[in-house]
């Protein structure tokens, strides 16, 4: 009876994967939507950046704290305020709402990638089960930033050059995939394009076809990406001058951050450990299938025979991971969340194998899983108690029960079609969201939002105190307290601002406050938090007589 039913929604699913989609979105987030405060650091600067597009006109070239922002193009903060004038909500709704439907575009994205490439209705939705049961994403989905739409535009893109080349003729899809390539790039940078262009070349050259790539049609597509770029281009020059352009935008914040970046530096091997962590639990899946295939001749002979025979898809998704990872791996600067755009492609070489895999193997996956989910819950709800956290974390116990529940159900029908499995695990995930994030996420809002001192530096704002900082992350008090701060990493700077001022409302790291040499005597500190591990102080000086 339960196989029955499971078998009929799984059916339904495969008819209307977008309404699939777009309720398990739905069931993951509507709850979190405007219950928590915007975290460090990203998201308070993001919300200031929009704060100035929205009310300083600040469109071209995003500003934060009242400097100009060329971290990140416009596009996705263009995405939020259309969000925010096609619907009711406010800041900071706006922003939780763009990170569910960029969410919702990266799985059509990736749906779409495995349509093009020529699976099946039961691999494609088996894909974005895949990617919703991925715990590492289904938190990004209640996290605001411009990643998963970056990362949504850049899986398209492989779908319509695949497409180009794929058929007989060319056609639009190569405007289309430079459209999107350079639509990415408005979103977060040039890997944007780059991207799309590496898998496409790396696979033609697979498939002795590089002189395809070379044709009328990508030359039209290329101008169009062109075209693009060059009216972002115009509109910087316009904002900030031509020396802006090549200076700043160009020169640090692309260039620099590839060779020899100024953050976020990293070693070589830091990719290799962060995506196997990132991918849990579908990071077992190698460990369950027969891998020794690999080591027989069978395998890559028909390996090499795909080089001129079928449409090479399972070489396009191979080619698409390793080249992003290696790519991403010979930059300088390396961030976790740069791995969502192999993601889709992982998601559809993993979806094909535990569709076509014998039982045993599928057995002994998901008994790992089931293992991984128990040992994860227990782990949490042994551990909670250690977790070196100032601030009381509400719904760990929920979470961890939800998640020993989900394993167990695992194992007692780990020998159920991977199609059911994967309903009982993507519900396992839907359920365990609830308890964290209506009650975990929120309890941790004093330990990773600045919120709680920015209010303060307003209230005092708003008493004539000049509100100040020194060696903070640009902009992550301005959002909440709603006026800009004199930011500074160097002490004589700080000292002469402070020297022309009466009353300061000074931010400061507390290890930065201990090694003040010649610490103004009459600052008081009044407030400290931890936020995101480090120890943050409000100091305040009022020389106004009579105060």
């Amino acid at each position: 009876m339960a196989a029955r039913i499971t078998d009929s929604i799984w059916n339904f699913c495969e008819r209307h994967p977008w309404l699939f989609m777009t309720v398990a979105v739905i069931a993951q987030t509507w709850f979190t939507l405007n219950n928590r405060a915007l975290w460090f650091s990203d998201e308070v600067r993001y919300g200031n950046a929009y704060q100035n597009l929205v009310q300083h006109g600040d469109w071209m070239v995003l500003s934060l704290n009242g400097m100009p922002y060329p971290d990140k193009p416009p596009v996705y903060f263009w995405f939020l305020w259309l969000i925010d004038k096609l619907t009711p909500a406010d800041m900071p709704t706006v922003f939780f709402i763009g990170a569910a439907l960029s969410g919702l575009l990266f799985l059509f994205a990736a749906h779409w990638l495995a349509r093009a490439l020529g699976f099946d209705r039961k691999t494609a939705l088996a894909s974005t089960a895949i990617l919703l049961s991925t715990l590492f994403l289904a938190a990004l989905f209640h996290y605001s930033r411009m990643d998963l739409l970056f990362g949504a535009c850049i899986t398209a893109a492989h779908a319509c050059f695949f497409r180009a080349f794929a058929g007989e003729t060319q056609g639009r899809w190569p405007i289309a995939g430079f459209a999107l390539g350079g639509l990415a790039t408005l979103i977060k940078g040039p890997l944007g394009f780059l991207f799309p262009l590496l898998t496409v070349l790396l696979w033609l050259l697979w498939r002795g076809r590089i002189r395809e790539f070379f044709s009328r049609p990508m030359l039209k597509g290329l101008l169009v990406m062109v075209a693009m770029l060059a009216l972002w281009i115009a509109g910087v020059m316009i904002a900030q001058g031509p020396s802006f352009l090549i200076d700043t935008v160009i020169g640090k914040h692309v260039v620099q951050r590839a060779t020899h970046t100024f953050h976020h530096r990293e070693p070589l091997q830091y990719y290799f450990i962060a995506l196997p962590l990132a991918w849990l639990p579908w990071t077992l899946l190698p460990l369950a299938l027969p891998l020794k295939k690999l080591f027989s001749g069978g395998f890559w002979a028909s390996a090499l025979a795909e080089r001129s025979s079928g449409n090479g898809r399972n070489s396009f998704l191979w080619l698409m991971f390793l080249g992003i990872f290696a790519l991403l791996s010979s930059l300088s600067g390396k961030v976790l969340i740069y791995i969502l755009p192999m993601f889709p492609a992982m998601a559809i070489l993993s979806a094909h194998a535990l569709t076509t895999t014998d039982g045993r193997h599928a057995r002994r996956f998901w008994t790992m899983v089931a293992g991984f989910l128990v040992m994860l819950g227990a782990g949490i709800f042994v551990g909670a108690d250690f977790a070196p956290l100032q601030t009381p974390v509400r719904g760990l116990a929920l979470g961890a029960a939800v998640l020993c529940g989900g394993g167990a159900l695992l194992f007692v029908q780990r020998n159920a079609p991977a199609t059911a499995n994967l309903l009982c695990l993507g519900l396992a995930v839907i359920i365990w969201l609830y308890p964290v994030g209506l009650l975990t996420a929120p309890s941790l809002d004093p330990a990773m939002s600045p919120k709680a001192e920015a209010l303060l530096i307003k209230q005092y704002a708003d008493k004539g105190y000049e509100p100040m900082s020194y060696k903070i992350y640009s902009g992550i008090f301005t959002y909440y307290a709603e006026r800009n701060l004199f930011e500074t990493n160097h002490m004589d700077e700080l000292e002469q601002r402070m020297a022309q001022a009466d009353k300061v409302v000074l931010a400061i790291r507390k290890r930065h406050w201990d090694d003040w040499k010649n610490r103004p005597q009459d600052l008081i500190p009044i407030h400290e938090q931890i936020i995101s591990g480090d120890t943050y102080m409000l100091v305040v000086r009022n020389r106004v007589s009579g105060s």
